[in-house]
């Protein structure tokens, strides 16, 4: 009786812990150019950490160029990926809208430097105009205290008759544990009725078929 008191009492804490604690993506480096080679040539390294009250450090996964290869060498796919079977999981526009609003992710920092061209001026500059408008809207949406030092970004065109793109990145992405599971729950709430609803509808059609003979 006394175990099964402490398996409880373990699984609570645990709930609870999780409940409380926050994922969080700090992307340390990511670099993308082509400045000085042909190809183009990246680098990354970011940390998937858990944070109980958005302090105390859980958890924390490094990943890497290298450990990225590693694994999908490692783990390679026999198979192809069924993009069909794919999307038909995923939510149409609508739901993913609302699954974002409830998601509520924020952003803690953000700093980017870009530089970026094309054969074309007017495509080079209309490029600009976008990325930096697109930056700030998503900024506008995901930041909830604004602080100068911790959100800069610099957008810079390249004039010189190539496609060129020279990209250096760092920031922090945090979602609230509650929030994740609150959306794992409500997508394996949907996908349990639509199931049934298929498994309803093929007892129909069985049932039709039956009435003939």
């Amino acid at each position: 009786m006394a175990i099964v008191f402490f398996i409880i009492l373990f699984l609570a804490l645990l709930i609870l812990v999780i409940t409380l604690s926050t994922l969080q993506i700090r992307i340390k480096k990511a670099n993308i150019s082509n400045m000085n080679s042909k190809k183009i040539e990246y680098d990354y390294l970011f940390f998937i950490e858990l944070k109980f009250l958005n302090k105390l450090k859980i958890i924390q996964i490094a990943i890497d160029k290298e450990k990225v290869s590693k694994l999908s060498k490692k783990f390679k796919l026999k198979e192809k990926i069924d993009i069909k079977k794919v999307e038909k999981g995923i939510p149409n526009k609508k739901a993913r809208k609302k699954l974002q609003e409830k998601l509520d992710i924020k952003l803690n920092e953000f700093h980017l430097k870009a530089e970026i061209g094309t054969y074309d001026v007017i495509i080079t500059s209309a490029i600009i105009a976008v990325i930096s408008s697109a930056i700030g809207i998503v900024m506008a949406k995901l930041i909830d205290n604004y602080k100068k030092e911790k959100y800069e970004y610099t957008i810079m065109p390249i004039y010189k008759n190539k496609n060129i793109i020279n990209l250096s990145l760092n920031c922090i992405i945090q979602v609230k544990m509650v929030h994740i599971i609150s959306i794992i729950f409500t997508l394996l709430r949907k996908r349990k009725e639509r199931n049934k609803h298929v498994r309803t509808s093929n007892r129909r059609s069985y049932d039709y078929s039956y009435g003939q003979y």
